[in-house]
């Protein structure tokens, strides 16, 4: 350890993949708890003190090697004003770190800069990570894979081999079309941002999803992507004035926007336009009409990754991927 090299920094995990074990069964040998079988506990405790690089190479200073920190890594600060998302579900990270112990350290991470990560785990600040936004090719995902550190991700990712807690954004989108087709809705059109993240890339699914199971073709021309700020928001709906009956928005804050110019241009909500939102927050509160929407547990899923970490760190099985539930809630801007 003295020649700080990150690379050599023996977990729990490296040992149970050297030794062809579970993480719990390491973990089991090192603190002698729980049902293990001596010559199992014998040949652990023998490979960490021959290979260990934690102080004294001893099994008693791999147990006692946590710092009861988790990081948890927030996207770049616009993001943070625009969508509340990331302060809820902080706020249920930090209520599941606390109940057990734990602290949180924030970390912002922008583009590819993994030097923040890099100090956290070669300095042993934190005993893992929980990633809050989720991209198709993920590269901190990837990177903390590489360094074998515990971490959940709170979004979806391609790697079937990443731990990961998500909302049902496919299935939740999926019934929000559905059901407007339902109450003789037709034209529904689209509106989204990049499709780099996934949370936005399900969400567009979903969408595609819910006219698949009504039958109905896709109108290309009422699909607005990659929409990345307010000029574009308000160019799409002027040009879907004529072409759409209810706008769905992507999330809170393109709906904001949509619900803005619909005001400023004189048309009526649900009137002139219906207009639909496939992730609520109290941002929609701030209009004299309520507005459809999908509901999710925000709070929750921060503590879902939590606690799902915390399980992870201390050697214990868990799923590699937790889906929650939704709700629609249909309110006045559909009717």
């Amino acid at each position: 350890m003295g020649n700080g090299n990150l690379d050599k920094i023996m977990t729990i995990h490296d040992v149970a993949r050297e030794l062809g074990v579970s993480a719990s069964t390491v973990s089991r040998a090192i603190s002698g708890k729980g049902r293990i079988g001596s010559a199992t506990r014998d040949r652990v405790l023998q490979y960490i003190d021959e290979h260990g690089f934690y102080p004294n190479a001893s099994a008693q200073s791999l147990a006692q090697s946590r710092t009861n920190n988790i990081a948890v890594v927030l996207p770049e600060v616009k993001a943070l004003v625009d969508m509340p998302f990331f302060h809820t579900c902080m706020y249920g990270i930090e209520e599941m770190a606390q109940a057990n112990d734990y602290d949180i350290l924030v970390v912002i991470a922008d583009g590819r800069d993994t030097k923040p990560l890099e100090r956290l785990i070669l300095n042993r600040k934190v005993d893992g990570m929980i990633l809050t936004r989720t991209y198709e090719d993920d590269f901190f995902a990837h990177f903390l894979k590489e360094k074998q550190i515990p971490f959940v991700t709170v979004g979806t990712v391609n790697d079937k081999g990443i731990t990961q807690v998500d909302n049902d954004n496919i299935g939740a989108c999926k019934e929000l079309v559905t059901v407007l087709f339902s109450k003789g809705i037709e034209r529904i059109a689209y509106l989204g941002g990049g499709m780099e993240q996934t949370v936005n890339r399900c969400r567009y699914e979903g969408y595609l999803a819910g006219f698949k199971k009504s039958g109905r073709a896709v109108r290309s021309d009422i699909i607005y992507t990659n929409l990345n700020n307010r000029a574009m928001v308000e160019k799409a709906v002027d040009e879907l004035k004529e072409k759409a009956d209810c706008i769905l928005c992507q999330d809170d804050y393109i709906c904001n926007e949509v619900i803005r110019q619909l005001a400023r241009e004189g048309v009526q909500v649900p009137g002139q336009m219906k207009v639909a939102s496939c992730h609520y927050s109290r941002v929609l509160e701030n209009y004299p009409i309520t507005i459809t929407s999908l509901k999710f547990d925000i709070m929750d899923l921060g503590r879902r990754a939590c606690k799902i970490l915390l399980d992870s760190i201390s050697g214990k099985d868990v799923p590699i991927r937790t889906l929650l539930d939704y709700e629609v809630i249909l309110k006045e801007s559909t009717k």
